[in-house]
Parts: structure tokens; sequence; C-alpha cells
């Protein structure tokens, strides 16, 4: 089995190495004990969540299996752990309750569009990727993360953005949704298990972006310069 994902590893390195990048702002995580705040304990959750999943899907790829079905499940688990740490984070009372609306709203709207993109569940082989549902995550967690940004910047409750751990969170999720956003209408065409839509390096920028999210993350977790900070 090891040498299978080696030689996946090999042929397709850009869609491997976010796979295992997210390894590092776990470990950062438990090692910064930055899980002592709530938003980094499900900024951990999250990141754990994401490690299973890619995971699972680099060891289907390696074996030459449809992944789209786990892709499409992640949606709605990826877009209620984000937003759940933005309702920790946003102050104003209204804007919370829209967020926390919106979580099941984005969540039937997603199953429908598994539901409609794929009516036979049962073929994974031909199982297709969701037609709207990760532009509409994209549009949903950019305004998000736009209007922390307006309220933070607005209160001025925070000296040094450079030095604050979330900011840097944020960033590396504006980035990767803004990607998301103009690209993935485009995959829902190009990731099928047969006669697949050649977009040659434009395929590749998810994961590009991905890791540089990734990235960001680890900076603001490193921010975090003792346990007492976290507490």
């Amino acid at each position: 089995m090891l040498e299978i994902y080696i030689s996946y590893f090999a042929r397709q390195p850009l869609a491997s190495i976010p796979v295992f990048l997210t390894l590092i702002p776990i470990v950062l995580i438990w090692k910064r004990k930055a899980y002592l705040d709530r938003t980094f304990q499900i900024l951990a959750i999250y990141l754990v969540a994401k490690f299973a999943i890619d995971f699972i899907m680099f060891d289907w790829a390696s074996q030459k299996k449809n992944t789209v079905v786990f892709y499409n499940l992640s949606v709605p688990v990826r877009y209620i752990l984000t937003s759940w740490m933005f309702y920790n984070k946003l102050e104003i009372k209204r804007y919370k309750n829209w967020l926390l609306l919106s979580v099941p709203v984005f969540t039937s709207f997603s199953i429908w569009d598994i539901l409609n993109t794929n009516p036979s569940l049962s073929d994974l082989h031909n199982h297709k990727m969701v037609l709207y549902s990760t532009t509409v995550e994209s549009l949903l967690m950019l305004f998000w993360i736009l209007l922390y940004f307006y309220n933070t910047i607005r209160t001025l409750k925070i000296p040094n953005l450079l030095t604050y751990p979330f900011f840097w969170v944020c960033s590396g999720l504006l980035l990767y949704y803004s990607s998301f956003l103009f690209i993935a209408p485009v995959l829902h065409y190009d990731s099928k298990w047969e006669q697949w839509l050649d977009m040659g390096f434009l395929s590749y920028v998810p994961y590009i972006f991905e890791c540089v999210s990734i990235v960001l993350f680890s900076i603001g977790i490193s921010q975090f310069p003792s346990p007492r900070y976290a507490k």
C-alpha cells in the first residue's frame, strides 16, 4: 500500500501535498495549546476532519477510485465548522443569528444539490461534483470573513492584526474561498471519473491556494506565545 501511495504522490504532487500539510497546524495547535481558545478548538476539529476526509480521498485516488462522493459530503461539514468559528467571533447578535440561520439552510441546499446532481447515489463510480454548493459556500464564507474584518477594524479592539492569530486564519480562508469562487463551477465539469475535461494547470489552482491557506493557519497558530495566551 505504501508503494501505491508513493507512486500516486509522485504523479500528483500538487493534489497530495495539502493532505499532509494539514498535519502542521494540527501539531502546532497541540504544542501551543491553542485548543484552550474556543475558536481554535473548533479550528482543530475542522483540521482533523479535513485531514481524515482528504486522506480517504488520497487513498481512494491512489487506488483509482472516484473520490468525488467524499468531496460532496465534506462541503456541508466544512461550512458548519468554519461558520461555527465566526459565530464565536462575531459580537453583534443580529449577525450571529443570520449566521446560525444560514447553517441549516445551506446544509439542506447542499443535500439537495448532491441528490440533484447524482440521482443514483449508489453509482459511486460516476458520482459528480456538486454544481452549486461550493460556489454558494464560497460566497457565504467570504461574506462572513469580510463582515468580521469590518467589525474588527471598526471597533479598533486589536492593536496589531499581524500578531493576532485569528487574523491569519481569516486571511487563509479568504484566499481559499476566493479561489474556489471562480473555479468551482468549472470543476463540476472537470471532476468526472470518465471523459475528463482537460483544464491544464487551472485544475491545480485550488490545491495551490489550499497550501497557502494552511501555511497562513500555521503562522497564526504560531502567534500564540504561550499556553497562558490561549486561556
